[in-house]
C-alpha cells in the first residue's frame, strides 16, 4: 500500500460501477514504461486525491507542492480513455494508471461480498520475456467477474486460504490453496473454476492479489501462478514484508528452496584455482564458495556470465556476487586469448593482485611461485666476475632467476650503477645457446655499447644493425652474435623480426617507448625473444602509461587491458587511486629491480642541489614581458582556455619565454649581435664558473643547456674569460661523442663542457666533473637527473655540486612550482624509484601552468 493515503470521494453506485470497469483487461491499454511509471508514481504515494463518478474518474497527482497535475479517465466500449492537464501525455497517461491502482486498492478494501472469477478464453503459452512486455494480466486472478449482481446461493463457512511460496531458478513463484475443516485442498488459481465463493473467500482472494501486486509479483496466465523474478526483492520480500502477510492469512507455506531464500542473501567467495598447464603456462578455473559449501558447476558456469548483483541458486537460496567480482571474472575471460582459460605463467602475480578473489595454487605451481619471490643472492653468484660490485653481482643473479623461471625483468637502477655492464655479463654467464641477443639503444649509446662490450667481454661477437647488416646470421642461424641496434634503425627493418627469435631482447633506455601508438613501441612490441628485459633510470616520465606500456613489452596481460589502466590511473577519488597504485606495486614487485646510488654505493659522495636565482636585466625584463603581453591579446587572458584549443600556440609561447629568461638573444627578430652581457644567468654563470676554478686548478665543470645557440653564444666569452681551461663542446653536430668525452675525462688541468641536453642526456660518463649547470630548467624532472647523473655515477671521487640556474619572477618559478607537485606519483607507484613530470606529454599540466602565469 502506498505511504500517504489518498483522499477519496465516491459513492456505492460509482465504486460498483468502478469495479465492473477494473476487471476489463485494462493493462494492455497501456505501454510497459508507462505501466512501470505509474506503478512507480502509485507505490511512492504521489496520488492526493480520487473522485470517482459514475461516467468518469479524476486522479490528482501531487510530485511535489508546485508540481501538481490530475488526469481524467472515462471508460467506452474499447476500454479507458485519459485527458490530463499536463501537456506531457507520457505524465498523464502515468498518473492515470497509478489511478486505476489506486482504484483497484479501494475496491479490495470496500466492496464484499465478490463474486466468482469470470470465465476467459484460454491464453496462448507464451516465454516469460514476452509476458512481461505484454504485461497480460493478472486480472484473472485478482479482479472479480464484471457482473456485482451474482451472489452466492449457498452459505457456507468460509475456506482458509493458503498461500504457497515455492523457489525456482526463475525466482519465487507464488500461488494458493483452498483448505477447508476436513483439510481438502483446492487450487485457488485454476483455469476454470465453477465453484462459487463465499463472501469470505472473495475478500480474502482480493487481499492476496493486491498484496501479491503491492510486492512486486507478475500474473503469469499461463502458469496461473504469480512469479517475482527479482532476487533483491525477493529477499527484501521474504526477510520483511511476509510477516504481514502471516497476519492476514492464517496460513502461509514455502518451500525448501523458498525457506533457502528466505534466509537472505548470502555472499560468496570468488576462488580461482590454478594449475600448471605445459612448461610454462597455467590454467584457471573459476568456483564460488558459500561458508563451507561449494557451488556446483551449472551454477558457477550461470554466475561467471552473470552481471554484479542478487541471484538465485537452487539449492542455496539467494546469493550476491560483488562489482569487484563480477569484473574480475570478466577481466580474465577478455585476458584468455586462446579462450581456453590458460595464461602465461607470469599471470599468477597478476592473479595475486585481485582483491576480489582467492586463489589456490597446485604443488608444482606454489614452488614456482615461492622460488621466484624469494628471489635473492644464488650459487651462481659465485661464479660471476669479481670485477663486479655487490650489486652488480645480485642484479645479474636475479636476471638470471627471472629468465629460469621464464619470467622478463624491469631493471630500473638509478642512473650511473652500471647497468649496461650487468647486461653484459648476464649474456656472458647465462648464454642461451644457439641463440643471437639484442640490445636496443638510442643511436648515440650504440657506441658506449660497443665499447663496454670490448672493455668487459673482448670475447663477444658484436654487430651494428645497419642498411647493409640485416640480422643475416641471425636468419640463416649461424653463429652467437650480440646484435646492437638503435630505435630508429630497428623500426625501419621490422619486417626482419618476423623471422628471427632472439636469446635475449634487451631494450636500454626503455621509457622510448612510452608511447603505446608509435611505431617504434610496436615495433619493439614485436621482438621475439626467449628472455626480455628493459633497461630505465625513468620507469615513470610522464604518467602511469609509461609502466603499462614496459611491461607490454615485457609481459603483455601483467597489468591487464589498456582502456580499464587507463581508466584506474585517471581516478578522482584519493584513496581509490592509491589502492590501484598499490595493487600495481604488488603486480610488478618480483619482476622489478630499483637500487639507488645512496643505497648501494657507499663511497659515492653525495651531491649538492642548489636553485640558483638569477637577476633579470632591464632588456630580458622588456622582452619577456612583450612576449606575455602580446600571448595576451592573441590568446586571451585566461590561458588555461588556450590548453584547450591553442596547445602548440600556448607551447610556442612557453618556449620564448624561457628563452627570453636564458638571454633575449636567443629570441626571434633580435639583433644577432646582441650583447651576451644582457643575460642575468649569462652574468650569474661567469661569476660563479670563476668562484668555481679559482678554487682548485684540477675543477671540472659540464654546462646544460636544451638551447645550441645559447651555449654557441656563451662559448667564446668563455674562451675568453677562463683561457686556463680547456673548453669542449658535446652537441648533436658532433660526430664522435667519444672523442670530447675522453679528453674531458682525461684532461690534467681545468676543463669545461658545453653539452647539450639531446647529445649527452644519456650514454655518457663525465665522472671527472664536480660541477654542474643547468642553465634551464626542463619540464621534466627525470630529464634534469639523467644530465646530473652523466656527472653523479659510480667512479666519482669528489662531492658534486649542481647549480640549477632560475630567473627570479618568470615562468622558469612556476615550473619548478608545477615539477613539485608532480613528484608523487612516481613515488606511490614505485616506492621511491624516481620523480615524474612532463609539461608538453599532459594538457591538464599545460593548463595547471597556464594558471599559474595568468
Amino acid at each position: 500500500m502506498p505511504p500517504n493515503r489518498s483522499s477519496r470521494v465516491y459513492n456505492p453506485i460509482a465504486l460498483e460501477t468502478w469495479f465492473e470497469n477494473v476487471g476489463f483487461d485494462w493493462e494492455t491499454r497501456f505501454a510497459l514504461e508507462t505501466l512501470k511509471e505509474g506503478q512507480s508514481i502509485y507505490r511512492e504515494g504521489l496520488i492526493s486525491g480520487l473522485e470517482l463518478g459514475q461516467e468518469e474518474a479524476i486522479v490528482h497527482c501531487s510530485f511535489d507542492r508546485k508540481d501538481t497535475c490530475y488526469s481524467v479517465i472515462e471508460w467506452g466500449a474499447n476500454g479507458p480513455s485519459v485527458r490530463s492537464s499536463t501537456d506531457n501525455t507520457k505524465i498523464g497517461q502515468a498518473v492515470a494508471v497509478a489511478g486505476l491502482y489506486e482504484i483497484e486498492e479501494l475496491i479490495a478494501d470496500e466492496i464484499s461480498p465478490l463474486p466468482q472469477f469470470p470465465k476467459k478464453k484460454p491464453v496462448p503459452q507464451a516465454t516469460e520475456t514476452e509476458e512481461e512486455v505484454k504485461r497480460t494480466d493478472a486480472k484473472a486472478s485478482w479482479n472479480a467477474s464484471k457482473s456485482p449482481k451474482a451472489r452466492p446461493t449457498k452459505k457456507e463457512k468460509a475456506r482458509a486460504l493458503c498461500p504457497c511460496f515455492t523457489g525456482i531458478p526463475a525466482g519465487l513463484c507464488l500461488t494458493a490453496d483452498w483448505i477447508d475443516k476436513d483439510s481438502f485442498r483446492e487450487t485457488v488459481l485454476k483455469k476454470d473454476p465453477q465453484a462459487e465463493l463465499s463472501e469470505a473467500e472473495r475478500e480474502s482472494l482480493v487481499r492476496l492479489t493486491v498484496k501479491a501486486r503491492q510486492a512486486g509479483f507478475t500474473y503469469r496466465s499461463h502458469k496461473k501462478d504469480f512469479l517475482l523474478d527479482d532476487a533483491e526483492k525477493i529477499a527484501a520480500f521474504l526477510t520483511g514484508e511476509l510477516a504481514t502477510w502471516r497476519e492476514a492469512f492464517r496460513r502461509v507455506e514455502l518451500d525448501e528452496e523458498a525457506r533457502r531464500m528466505a534466509r537472505g542473501l548470502r555472499n560468496v567467495d570468488l576462488v580461482g584455482h590454478v594449475q600448471q598447464s605445459g612448461r610454462d603456462r597455467v590454467q584457471l578455473d573459476w568456483r564460488f564458495r558459500s561458508g563451507q559449501q561449494w557451488l556446483d558447476n551449472d551454477a558457477t558456469t550461470r554466475l561467471a556470465k552473470a552481471r554484479h548483483g542478487a541471484h538465485v541458486v537452487k539449492g542455496f537460496g539467494l546469493v550476491r556476487i560483488t562489482e569487484e567480482q563480477s569484473e574480475t571474472l570478466n577481466d580474465w575471460q577478455v585476458a584468455s586469448v586462446n579462450g581456453d582459460n590458460s595464461w602465461p605463467r607470469y599471470m599468477v602475480f597478476s592473479l595475486f593482485a585481485e582483491r576480489s578473489a582467492e586463489l589456490n595454487l597446485d604443488k608444482e605451481l606454489r614452488h614456482w611461485y615461492t622460488s621466484l619471490e624469494e628471489a635473492g643472492e644464488s650459487e651462481q653468484s659465485e661464479k660471476l666476475p669479481e670485477f663486479l660490485r655487490p650489486y652488480q653481482a645480485f642484479g645479474v643473479s636475479w636476471l638470471a632467476n627471472l629468465r629460469r623461471h621464464n619470467c622478463h625483468g624491469l631493471l630500473a637502477d638509478e642512473m650511473g650503477l652500471g647497468k649496461t655492464l650487468q647486461i653484459l655479463t648476464l649474456l656472458q654467464t647465462n648464454p642461451i645457446a644457439g641463440k643471437h641477443n639484442l640490445i636496443v639503444c638510442p643511436a648515440s649509446v650504440v657506441p658506449v655499447w660497443q665499447g663496454e662490450a670490448k672493455r668487459w667481454y673482448p670475447n663477444l661477437t658484436t654487430s651494428v644493425l645497419g642498411s647493409n647488416h640485416l640480422f643475416e646470421e641471425a636468419v640463416n642461424g649461424t653463429g652467437e652474435i650480440l646484435w646492437i641496434a638503435s630505435y630508429s634503425q630497428l623500426r625501419r627493418h621490422k619486417q626482419r623480426l618476423d623471422a628471427i627469435k632472439f636469446g635475449y631482447a634487451v631494450l636500454d633506455e626503455a621509457q622510448q617507448i612510452k608511447n603505446p601508438e608509435a611505431k617504434i613501441t610496436q615495433a619493439c612490441c614485436s621482438i621475439q625473444a626467449e628472455c626480455r628485459i628493459a633497461l630505465t633510470g625513468t620507469p615513470i616520465e610522464n604518467r602511469l602509461l609509461d609502466l603499462w606500456t614496459l611491461f607490454r613489452f615485457l609481459m603483455p596481460g601483467l597489468l591487464g587491458k589498456r582502456k580499464q589502466f587507463e581508466m584506474a590511473a585517471k581516478e578522482i577519488d584519493p584513496d581509490r587511486l592509491a589502492q590501484f597504485e598499490k595493487r600495481i606495486r604488488q603486480q610488478i614487485a618480483p619482476f622489478l629491480l630499483r637500487r639507488l646510488k645512496e643505497n648501494v654505493s657507499r663511497e659515492l659522495p653525495p651531491k649538492m642541489e642548489i636553485d640558483l636565482i638569477c637577476p633579470i636585466t632591464d632588456r630580458q625584463r622588456a622582452a619577456y614581458d612583450s612576449l606575455l603581453n602580446k600571448g595576451h591579446e592573441e590568446m586571451g587572458d585566461d590561458f588555461s582556455k588556450a590548453t584547450q584549443g591553442q596547445t602548440m600556440n600556448f607551447l610556442t609561447l612557453l618556449t620564448r619565454l624561457r628563452q627570453a629568461c636564458c638571454d633575449p638573444g636567443l629570441l626571434p627578430g633580435m639583433d644577432s649581435d646582441s650583447a651576451i652581457e644582457h643575460s642575468g644567468k649569462a652574468q650569474a654563470l661567469m661569476s660563479h664558473l670563476e668562484e668555481a676554478l679559482r678554487k682548485d686548478g684540477q675543477r671540472k665543470v659540464v654546462v646544460f643547456s636544451q638551447f645550441v645557440q645559447l651555449l654557441q653564444r656563451l662559448k667564446p666569452h668563455i674562451a675568453e674569460r677562463f683561457p686556463q681551461a680547456a673548453l669542449l663542446t658535446l652537441t648533436g653536430n658532433t660526430r664522435d661523442r667519444g672523442k670530447p668525452v675522453e679528453q674531458f675525462q682525461n684532461e690534467k688541468g681545468p676543463a669545461i663542457m658545453l653539452v647539450s641536453l639531446r647529445a649527452g642526456g644519456t650514454g655518457i660518463t663525465l665522472n671527472a666533473a664536480d660541477y654542474v649547470f643547468l642553465l634551464d630548467p626542463w619540464w621534466n624532472p627525470a630529464v634534469e637527473n639523467q644530465a646530473i647523473d652523466r656527472v653523479h655515477r659510480i667512479g666519482q671521487q669528489k662531492q658534486v655540486f649542481v647549480y640549477r640556474m632560475i630567473t627570479q619572477g618568470t615562468v622558469e618559478e612556476r615550473i619548478q612550482q608545477l615539477k613539485r607537485n608532480k613528484r608523487e606519483l612516481f613515488e606511490n607507484t614505485l616506492g621511491g624509484l624516481g620523480e615524474v613530470s612532463n609539461l608538453r606529454a599532459q594538457v591538464g599540466d599545460l593548463e595547471e601552468l597556464a594558471r599559474l602565469l595568468t
